[in-house]
């Protein structure tokens, strides 16, 4: 059984184009962990892109929905006791480090074994989207009946770069990035976009850091390790000359 981790970005897309053009085998379950946090040009993506075209050939992208997840953004109600699952930035000791992250474990990896679970899978190849450029991402699973494969690899070795061309050499728009709209990893280009936007993630993503700072003042979205509205502000100036959001730090 192939069962297709979609993430919504880049690389998963390239691999729903083609295996519409027959050059990767069919899968029998496409799954998509649903944070409910992901932006929203995501799920307009998928609802206006991919899901038609699937439902062409009889598959759909499937909801694995965040009640599948056993933890939200931060465990505890203290600084002393509070764990926080995004990989945020803080000033402790007046250096800006950067906290691991535990969210792609915790709201993607294993909510998509439960929910595989529920419908009764017990033995799966799972495709991820890695491409040739993070190869140095791949690992086993570590389980038996749980296989990690890299189609990208594998079995269609594509770059993030030749996958962008295939999106549009199939015809298909390239779609925007695929992430939570408050995640941490997202530079600060990503950042400005997500405003300019004005379709409300950039709001949300304040008032979703607001929160855990009411927990933790030292917890900050963006790399300056400030507030997140005033850290987009001091960055509207300046410009970026790469975003490194799609490298990848969750299923992509």
């Amino acid at each position: 059984m192939i069962t297709m981790s979609y993430g919504g970005g880049k690389q998963t897309v390239a691999m729903i184009t083609l295996v519409l053009e027959g050059r990767l085998p069919r899968p029998d379950l496409i799954v998509f962990a649903d944070t409910s946090y992901e932006v929203k040009t995501t799920f307009e993506y998928l609802d206006q892109v991919v899901q038609p075209a699937l439902k062409e050939i009889g598959l759909k992208v499937e909801i694995c929905g965040h009640e599948y997840a056993n933890l939200d953004i931060v465990k505890g109600d203290s600084p002393e006791t509070s764990a926080v699952l995004l990989p945020v930035f803080t000033r402790q000791n007046g250096r800006i480090g950067k906290m691991p992250t535990f969210c792609s474990n915790e709201w993607k990896q294993r909510p998509i074994r439960r929910w595989l679970r529920d419908q009764g899978v017990s033995d799966t190849d799972v495709w991820l989207g890695i491409s040739l450029d993070e190869a140095e991402r791949m690992k086993p699973s570590g389980m038996k009946w749980y296989r990690h494969v890299y189609p990208l690899i594998e079995l269609v070795p594509m770059h993030r770069l030749q996958c962008i061309h295939q999106i549009d050499n199939y015809g298909w728009r390239v779609p925007f990035k695929s992430r939570c709209k408050m995640c941490p990893n997202q530079s600060a280009l990503a950042w400005r976009q997500m405003k300019e936007s004005g379709n409300g993630d950039f709001e949300a993503a304040v008032q979703i850091e607001n929160e855990v700072r009411s927990k933790d003042s030292d917890m900050y979205f963006h790399e300056l390790a400030i507030p997140l509205a005033q850290a987009v502000e001091l960055s509207e100036a300046q410009s970026d000359m790469f975003d490194g959001c799609d490298s990848g730090y969750c299923f992509t």
